[in-house]
């Protein structure tokens, strides 16, 4: 069983997640930058063990990122867009919470067998009634 948040839980948390998100974008880019330094260095040489011990420090820092996210039961949908869905419930039925990066607020969600290009706006009610929002 996983996590299921509220509307405001799943806002309150907008900050970390926005904070955590960039943090593996900037060091997903970094690896990229270092893997195309390696392409160019002599192997078995001193640079390209530094390269090496360069892209497993920022590759450990993306899986650390996203692992603290699994543990909050946060979803990335798409890290390059910034896209992360939240478990929440709609009467009896589990859906996603949608959030991408730049919004201020969540205000929209989706079932589980649909993509977020199915979302649909929040109930008006959805901050007012906790997990079960509808």
């Amino acid at each position: 069983m996983y996590k299921l948040f509220t509307v405001q839980e799943a806002t309150e948390l907008i900050p970390f997640v926005d904070h955590s998100l960039r943090e593996m974008q900037d060091a997903m880019r970094g690896a990229l930058e270092v893997h195309e330094s390696l392409q160019k260095v002599k192997p078995n040489s001193i640079e390209e063990r530094n390269l090496s011990e360069e892209s497993r420090f920022l590759l450990r820092s993306i899986q650390e990122n996203k692992a603290e996210l699994d543990r909050l039961g946060v979803h990335i949908k798409d890290l390059e867009c910034g896209l992360v869905d939240f478990p929440s419930q709609l009467g009896a039925e589990v859906v996603y919470l949608c959030w991408e990066q730049g919004q201020e607020a969540i205000t929209h969600y989706h079932r589980l067998n649909e993509s977020e290009l199915e979302r649909q706006p929040l109930p008006d009610n959805a901050l007012a009634q906790g997990v079960a929002w509808a």
